[in-house]
């Protein structure tokens, strides 16, 4: 059986039989849900509204089935006589509920009938807060500051959005929008919006869902250090030096895996086969944190730069070794002070600048290219 009989709205206007008198309510945001008459909702039906405001009018979609998409078009559930709308996907859940708190014959000169069938014919009856406040003081003043069309308050999940009435507020309205920008710094607007009587047209309240809190699985943490550290003035050598060791020789654990890093939920979203020919900033911001024990140098006797690196594919997973990303211009004989058994650079890919490779030949340290 249907949760509703469709009532159109000539169907109502013929109806002759004398009306009671509209009822008045009391609805109140909070953030368990919207009370109505004192009795929380903590999600939105048609057949609780019903209950309580009496049979709605229908008005579906002009197209029933789902568009190309695949999302089925919402249809729209007025309470005429109570300023009262929600959408529905055709069921008895609905969703954002709108509210006509005041009457605004600007607002509705301005819009086609077509459009305006499309709302509530009378303004709500009664008393509408947001957490058992008056709407006007859980906006913060620096929005109504800049004269926006609308502005937000939220309680909770539950997010309500207020519309300003264009009658009352309709100096707002005609400037353009350099004339509000400068006068975004002063109260100007405000105070318009604040001697308003009915200074909001509608309010449109819906569930908001917090966003799910990412939290890491923990293995990607940078380890915090435990003995002594190498230092690097040159993050290109530190990269040769992590290749070696990490890719290398497996002394230098974790083991990165960029792909693996980018599905851990602690870390930030990137699709590494998406990203283009710059370095990573978190991975980049992993392996300049990465503790590099002193003790893991006295295995370091050979270092190979070639553009096929897995460190510099970590980094940027599609680059193809044309550019100087990781060219190592200089070095420090801080740099390489602690390497005492590093014996040979083999430069296949052309890094070494002019300066850090006759740093490394004063170092004792064959180069080859």
């Amino acid at each position: 059986m249907a949760w509703f009989r469709r009532r159109k709205r000539e169907d109502a206007a013929a109806d002759s039989s004398p009306r009671p008198p509209v009822a008045s309510h009391v609805i109140d945001v909070t953030e368990a849900g919207v009370t109505i008459d004192d009795r929380l909702h903590e999600t939105l039906s048609v057949s609780a509204l019903t209950a309580l405001l009496g049979e709605p009018r229908v008005v579906p979609p002009d197209d029933l089935n789902p568009d190309e998409h695949g999302v089925v078009r919402s249809t729209m559930v007025i309470w005429d006589r109570s300023g009262v709308r929600v959408y529905t996907k055709g069921d008895d859940e609905a969703s954002d509920l709108s509210i006509r708190l005041a009457d605004d014959p600007d607002w509705r000169g301005s819009k086609s009938p077509e459009l305006l069938v499309l709302h509530p014919d009378s303004v709500f009856v009664g008393e509408f807060t947001i957490g058992g406040e008056d709407p006007f003081d859980t906006v913060p003043e620096s929005d109504l500051r800049i004269g926006p069309v609308f502005v937000r308050a939220e309680v909770g999940p539950w997010e309500s959005i207020l519309f300003l009435n264009q009658t009352e507020c309709g100096e707002i309205r005609t400037m353009s929008f350099a004339e509000r920008f400068a006068k975004s710094s002063t109260d100007e607007l405000a105070r318009v919006v604040r001697q308003a009587t009915h200074p909001f047209r509608e309010v449109i309240i819906g569930f908001r869902a917090p966003k799910p809190v990412n939290t890491s699985s923990g293995k990607w943490e940078v380890p915090a250090a435990t003995e002594p550290v190498l230092e690097f003035a040159s993050f290109p050598f530190r990269l040769a030096i992590i290749e070696e060791l990490m890719f290398g020789q497996d002394l230098l654990t974790p083991r990165f895996d960029v792909h693996d890093f980018a599905r851990d939920p602690g870390t930030p979203s990137f699709d590494p086969d998406e990203i283009g020919y710059e370095s990573i900033p978190a991975v980049r911001d992993w392996f300049r944190e990465l503790p590099i024990p002193t003790r893991l140098a006295e295995h370091v006797e050979t270092l190979v730069l070639d553009g096929g690196n897995d460190v510099y594919l970590q980094l940027i997973p599609q680059w193809d070794g044309e550019d100087d990303s990781f060219d190592i211009e200089d070095l420090t004989a801080d740099d390489l002070a602690p390497f005492t058994r590093l014996r040979a650079v083999d430069d296949i890919g052309g890094f070494l600048g002019p300066r850090a490779r006759a740093a490394l030949i004063d170092h004792g340290i064959t180069v080859s290219s």
